[in-house]
């Protein structure tokens, strides 16, 4: 298994400190490579990486006193588990603006939950050390919200969701035609 890279990556990208990854249990080995030609949702960066903080934070709401504290577990919870779902959300869309306005709200949950860390270290349920840690995970989440929001403002992202479009078009024309000619 190559489950050493991503503690590097964080590390190289966000400066977390390797001793404090074990925390995120093995959260780390789901940070993605770079991909070429998404074909689902699941095949994002951006929406791999907001699951890989989301299932770190769901983690870490596992143990007292986070655990005991239903309000706080729970709009942190709901702040996490947002943002995968507006990517997706997004993606279905079929339509680079609609996807990227979905995005914002992505980010903004992010950004909110970033605040219920900052929340939980001020109420010490949390220390300063495992919220810098997710905090990482959150800071790699939102550089890929924001790459791809930014990408589908392109004229770029505009001609390949028309190409995207056009091939879809074609190919229910010829299922459609395809059926018609069975007996």
């Amino acid at each position: 298994m190559s489950g050493w890279w991503p503690a590097q990556y964080l590390q190289s990208q966000v400066g977390a400190r390797p001793e404090r990854l074990e925390f995120l249990g093995g959260t780390c080995a789901a940070l993605p490579f770079r991909m070429h030609g998404v074909q689902r949702f699941t095949d994002l960066r951006a929406w791999q990486t907001c699951v890989t903080y989301k299932r770190a934070i769901y983690r870490l709401v596992l143990d007292p006193p986070l655990s005991k504290d239903w309000n706080r577990r729970d709009q942190l919870e709901k702040s996490v588990a947002g943002p995968p779902a507006h990517v997706a959300e997004g993606f279905g869309r079929f339509n680079p603006p609609d996807f990227a306005r979905f995005l914002v709200t992505a980010r903004a949950s992010l950004m909110e939950s970033q605040n219920h860390l900052i929340d939980a270290v001020d109420k010490s349920y949390i220390t300063e050390a495992t919220r810098a840690d997710l905090d990482a995970l959150a800071v790699v989440a939102l550089q890929e919200v924001t790459g791809l929001m930014e990408y589908l403002q392109t004229p770029e992202a505009l001609r390949n969701a028309r190409r995207a479009r056009e091939r879809r078009i074609a190919s229910r024309a010829e299922r459609l035609a395809g059926r018609t000619e069975k007996p």
